[in-house]
């Protein structure tokens, strides 16, 4: 008999649908509510690897360079990030984010933290050691590993 990996069915997706929900209706301070989905990611891929030529967060994402053009002038014009020379290919340009991009990434993580907290509220103590070790590995996996 062939070994079957267990997959998630459209239960746990509404699950996690559902918790998201939740989370952010009570987290109604998190400073990037009033970002798109593509901005957000921008963000956290700045916040969670570092400044980074913009092509390289654009290739990682799967945006077209003009697609990250407008996410950054946005985001660049809402105080999020700065665009600065790269200081060895004067033709690329670099993102980092401002101090107040980085407030809210920092949020962010924080609504990410509430959000497996309320995942994990209802569970043992020792089903949660074993989630969150799973999560622990899979943020240390790169995504090409995982797949």
């Amino acid at each position: 008999m062939a070994n079957r990996q267990r997959q998630a069915d459209e239960s746990h997706g509404k699950a996690v649908m559902g918790l998201i929900h939740r989370v952010t209706a009570r987290n109604t301070e998190r400073p990037t509510l009033e970002l798109n989905v593509r901005q957000r990611l921008v963000i956290q891929a700045l916040g969670l690897e570092g400044s980074r030529p913009i092509a390289a967060i654009g290739q990682q994402l799967g945006f077209t360079p003009s697609t990250m053009t407008g996410l950054v002038d946005r985001l660049e014009e809402q105080g999020l990030l700065r665009r600065q020379r790269h200081p060895s290919d004067r033709r690329a340009t670099v993102l980092r984010l401002t101090s107040k991009g980085e407030t809210a990434f920092r949020r962010e993580v924080d609504f990410y933290r509430a959000l497996v907290n309320e995942t994990l509220a209802a569970i043992e103590e020792s089903a949660k050691r074993v989630v969150l070790d799973a999560l622990s590995h899979l943020g240390r996996t790169s995504p090409a590993a995982a797949a």
